[in-house]
C-alpha cells in the first residue's frame, strides 16, 4: 500500500493533525508506504514521512492543489488516500476522479460545528457527491456516523466508523515528560485551541464560582488561539488573575494532562474530543459538557466521567467543587478497557477493515 494523507493545513497540536500522525506512524510499523499532502504547505512533525506541498490558500490554491494532487497520485503510484477537513476532502474527490485510487473522506467535527462556515445542507450536497464515487466516508464517533447516515440514507452501507488514533506509545513517552517549570503544583487543566466555540470563557466563570465556595487547585488553560487575550481580560474581571496561568502553545501538553488533577472540557459543540481519550489513557478524572455524541459515547454516559449540560455555568462550578473527593485512582483504573478502541493499533485495522469491504 502506498497511504496518502491529505489535508487543508497542518496547525501545530491541532486535533486532527495529532490523529492523523499516530495513525501514519501505525500504518508505517505495518510496513506501508506512507506520504502526506498539505494543501497550504505546512509541515507535520513526522520524521522520515515525505510532505507534498499543495497549492494553497483560496479558490485558485484548492484548483492547484487538485492538479498537483491527481499527478502525485498518479506518478508516485498512490493506492489509498485519507482525507480529512472538507477542503481537503473535495480536493481528494476531484483529484481521484477516474483513478483506481480507494479514499476515504473523514469528518471529524460535529455538522453543527459553529467554527466551520459549511452548514449542513451544504454538507450533505458535499458527502453526496463523495459517496457518487467510489470512495467511502468515515466518521470517527458512533453518533457522528448516525448523524452523516442521517443526511444521506442511500447512502448508508458506504458511512462507516474508525475510532480515532489516540493512545500510542509516544502519547504514554511524552506524558513521561517534565512538566514546564512555572506551573503550579496543584492544577485544573482546559486544553485545546482558544476559540469560542471551546466555551473557556465559561470554564472561567465556573472556576470563579467554585473557587468563593473551596480551596480548589489552581487553572492551567493551555493552547492558544485569537481568543487568549479576552480570555486572559476576563480572568482579571472576575478576580482570578493570580490563580489562572496561560501556557500559549505547548510543542508536548501530555506531561500537563498527566499531572492535572482534572481536565474539563467545556465546549459547546465536538465530533470526537481527542482530549478526553488522552486524558483517560494518562490516568486523569475528567468532567465536560454533554454536547453532541463525543464526550457522551467516550464517557459511557457519565460511567468513566462526569458530564454536564452545555452553556452551565453553575452545572460545571458544582460538578468540579465535586471532583475534588472523587476517586482518582478507582476512575483511572475503570478506564484501562475504555481506551483501548482508540489505540493505533486498533485505528488502523478498522481502517484496513473499510478499504476491503
Amino acid at each position: 500500500m502506498h497511504i496518502l494523507f491529505t489535508l487543508k493545513d497542518f496547525k501545530p497540536g491541532g486535533g486532527v493533525e495529532c490523529v492523523q500522525q499516530r495513525l501514519a506512524r501505525q500504518f508505517l510499523l505495518d510496513g506501508q508506504h506512507v506520504s502526506f499532502f498539505v494543501m497550504n504547505g505546512e509541515q507535520p512533525e513526522l520524521d522520515n514521512v515525505p510532505t507534498i506541498t499543495g497549492g494553497g490558500n483560496g479558490f485558485g490554491g484548492l484548483l492547484r492543489s487538485v492538479r498537483l494532487l491527481r499527478r502525485t497520485i498518479l506518478h508516485e503510484g498512490v493506492t489509498h488516500v485519507i482525507s480529512a477537513k472538507e477542503q481537503a476532502n473535495l480536493c481528494s474527490w476531484i483529484a481521484t476522479l477516474g483513478t483506481p485510487c480507494q479514499v476515504i473522506y473523514t469528518r471529524h467535527a460535529a455538522l453543527d460545528c459553529a467554527e466551520q462556515k459549511t452548514g449542513v445542507a451544504s454538507l450533505r450536497l458535499l458527502y453526496a457527491l463523495y459517496l457518487c464515487g467510489s470512495g467511502k466516508v468515515v466518521a470517527v464517533s458512533l453518533g457522528l456516523r448516525q448523524a452523516l447516515a442521517g443526511l444521506m440514507p442511500w447512502g448508508r452501507p458506504r458511512v462507516r466508523y474508525c475510532p480515532n488514533a489516540v493512545v500510542s506509545e509516544h502519547l504514554l513517552s511524552a506524558g513521561q515528560a517534565a512538566l514546564p517549570a512555572d506551573l503550579p503544583a496543584r492544577f485544573w487543566l482546559g486544553i485545546g485551541r482558544l476559540v469560542e466555540t471551546k466555551g473557556f470563557h465559561l470554564l472561567l466563570e465556573a472556576y470563579a464560582l467554585a473557587a468563593k465556595k473551596a480551596d480548589v487547585p489552581y487553572l492551567v488553560l493551555a493552547g492558544d488561539g485569537p481568543q487568549r487575550s479576552t480570555l486572559e481580560a476576563q480572568a482579571i474581571a472576575l478576580g482570578i488573575e493570580r490563580r489562572v496561568h496561560f501556557t500559549g502553545h505547548l510543542r508536548n501538553p501530555y506531561p500537563l494532562i498527566r499531572h492535572a488533577q482534572l481536565l474539563v472540557l467545556s465546549s459547546f459543540h465536538e465530533g470526537l474530543p481527542t482530549v478526553l481519550i488522552e486524558a483517560l489513557a494518562l490516568g486523569t478524572p475528567v468532567i465536560s459538557t454533554d454536547c453532541g455524541s463525543g464526550p457522551r459515547e467516550l464517557l459511557d454516559h457519565g460511567r468513566l466521567g462526569q458530564l454536564v449540560p452545555v452553556n452551565d455555568v453553575p452545572a460545571l462550578a458544582k460538578a468540579m467543587l465535586r471532583s475534588l473527593n472523587t476517586d482518582s485512582v478507582n476512575a483511572a483504573l475503570a478506564t484501562a478497557e475504555a481506551v483501548l478502541p482508540y489505540t493505533s493499533q486498533h485505528a488502523a485495522q478498522a481502517y484496513y477493515q473499510v478499504w476491503d469491504q
